[in-house]
């Protein structure tokens, strides 16, 4: 598994502000890089590990005209999800506002900063760099023979170095997994571009996410810059729920793979790549090429061969050691489960996995009081347990509870189970399901 030491990227064009910031973090144990223009700050973001941290001053005099607010817009346009914070002197309820709307963890006055937020943030990345490690460990323990079969394959593929699709249910371990493929073939220390194909159809400016582009090539480009296929060249690029990549960036793709070259825009000069590609997808090639998502010339370049990542409950002796040792890890007191509670883990069907399983158990270890975890600890659905009703009736609650997980959202339900919309859909006629609302 590939891990990088998280830092606090802080941007602010007051230089001996931003300098004095990032001292206060590193003497408080927290690397911390800062920038002084909104082009530094865009170069560290397209650089940053993804348990980096943002904190990113409002009010930026920048001959890009950008704030703080737009670097957060951008970032999100370009699918880059760090955890972000807007400090400002001067700031209004409706930037606030806007900022928080597009994801930003919170909105704070410098004149509130200090120790005491510099420890919160510091929890922060502790807990998503303990996170990480967790679940990387977690998939390294699971011992049944399915999984050992999954571990064999990508060993494999990774020895011959050919193009990989990891399937599987969401909260499987697939991105684990392309992680342990990519360590295995030795691209620490080498170029690797991570690409979410689910953020590409939002995206304004794909062309340029990809290829990069020249100086001069618009108004606001005052340097040449580099896109994601200059960064995965010599190494890999990794395509992230490649089923959700658009048909027109598929044959744009498919394109480069077959000639080896593209073009920045605004240049007339190709550029040479070669890399290698692993994926990740709820669905098999083969299937999203059937369904018409897919064209079968980008499946043949991406797709050499699959391997399938089984769903916890396909794969029911990891779920208890699993169960355990995410209590060691979340619970400070080590406390047993009972032997109710154990039954009800094994008996659950686990439409979310492993995902599942560590909010389970962390919810478990939080809500826990008594010198056991019980039953009565563990959030799950009180009804859904296998062997208990029949399959159709055990199906019905499964999609009901992932409906009320995800407001009633029907895609997001869908997304969750690792099936697709118009089966959740078909399944609810099926068994007649019916919403508030419908």
């Amino acid at each position: 598994m590939i891990l990088q030491m998280s830092k606090v990227i802080v941007v602010d064009d007051i230089k001996s502000y931003c300098d004095s910031v990032c001292e206060e973090l590193k003497e408080m144990g927290i690397e911390a890089v800062g920038c002084y223009n909104v082009r530094k700050a865009k170069w560290l973001i397209e650089h940053a590990g993804r348990n980096d941290v943002m904190l990113v001053d409002l009010v930026l005099k920048d001959d890009s005209g950008w704030n703080g607010t737009d670097i957060l817009r951008w970032m999100r346009q370009m699918g880059y999800y760090q955890m972000f914070f807007l400090m400002t002197g001067f700031g209004t309820m409706e930037n606030s506002i806007e900022t928080l709307e597009l994801g930003a963890k919170s909105y704070i006055p410098k004149d509130q900063m200090g120790e005491k937020f510099y420890s919160r943030i510091k929890d922060i990345m502790d807990e998503q760099n303990r996170l990480e490690m967790q679940e990387g460990q977690a998939i390294f323990r699971r011992r049944s023979k399915a999984f050992q079969r999954v571990y064999n394959d990508i060993r494999d593929y990774a020895a011959t170095g050919i193009r990989l699709v990891i399937t599987g249910e969401s909260g499987t371990g697939r991105q684990h997994l392309a992680e342990d493929l990519m360590a295995m073939s030795g691209t620490e220390g080498k170029q690797y571009a991570h690409v979410d194909c689910s953020t590409l159809a939002r995206m304004e400016h794909v062309e340029e996410f990809f290829y990069g582009h020249q100086k001069g090539a618009f108004a606001s480009a005052v340097s040449s810059s580099d896109g994601i296929l200059e960064k995965a060249n010599g190494g890999f690029l990794f395509l992230e729920n490649v089923h959700k990549i658009p048909m027109e960036v598929q044959d744009m793709l498919a394109a480069v793979l077959a000639r080896g070259r593209y073009s920045r825009v605004g240049s007339t000069k190709e550029r040479f790549v070669k890399f290698n590609i692993v994926s990740t997808s709820c669905m098999s090639p083969d299937k999203a090429v059937a369904e018409g998502i897919m064209s079968q010339e980008f499946r043949d370049y991406i797709c050499e061969g699959e391997v399938f990542v089984p769903p916890l409950r396909d794969t029911k002796n990891d779920i208890l050691p699993l169960a355990k040792f995410f209590i060691e890890q979340f619970d400070p007191k080590k406390r047993k489960l009972s032997r109710e509670a154990l039954g009800k883990l094994e008996a659950y069907q686990w439409p979310g996995n492993v995902r599942e399983l560590v909010s389970v158990i962390r919810t478990a270890v939080a809500r826990c009081h008594e010198d056991e975890i019980l039953v009565e600890h563990l959030n799950i659905p009180r009804n859904d347990f296998r062997g208990c009703q029949s399959m159709a009736a055990t199906e019905r609650d499964i999609i009901i509870a992932a409906l009320k997980r995800n407001g009633n959202n029907k895609s997001q339900a869908a997304e969750k189970l690792g099936i697709s919309r118009k089966t959740i859909y078909n399944k609810m006629a099926e068994y007649q399901i019916v919403l508030d609302g419908d």
